[in-house]
């Protein structure tokens, strides 16, 4: 049975409460480990500089390979993140917030100091569009 507008204004007023609140913090944080890592499998995706996907050299030929890579030490994913600093050479926009993200949050849970990403890695200017 379809919501009525009244329900989903509900619904949406809640999800807003729980985000100040920060009881959604656990989500929000586990929405943003995903947009990194589907950002990290795009750049894995693409060619090496030598014109092999990385995938190709690595190994990881699948989605699921590279996420049980990430996922085989705790420190895989921020390294592998971490790793793009501090140009982002490769990478997009998007990409880059998705990384930036995770970076943030592994800072903020070392208690590191009060500065933020941007003043660290500052983001690359926005891209032409080039249209094809």
């Amino acid at each position: 049975m379809a919501m009525s507008n009244a329900e989903r204004q509900r619904r949406y007023r809640q999800k807003l409460k729980a985000r100040a609140s920060g009881d959604a913090l656990g989500d929000r944080v586990r929405d943003a480990v995903e947009r990194a890592v589907v950002a990290l499998w795009a750049f894995h995706e693409r060619p090496a500089p030598g014109g092999v996907r990385w995938s190709d050299i690595d190994g990881c030929t699948s989605p699921e390979v590279y996420r049980a890579e990430l996922q085989r030490s705790p420190g895989n994913l921020l390294q592998a993140c971490r790793a793009f600093v501090p140009d982002f050479e490769g990478l997009t926009d998007d990409e880059i917030r998705a990384i930036s993200t995770i970076i943030e949050v592994a800072d903020a849970l070392r208690m590191a100091h009060a500065t933020t990403a941007h003043d660290v890695m500052p983001m690359p200017p926005p891209r032409p569009n080039i249209a094809a």
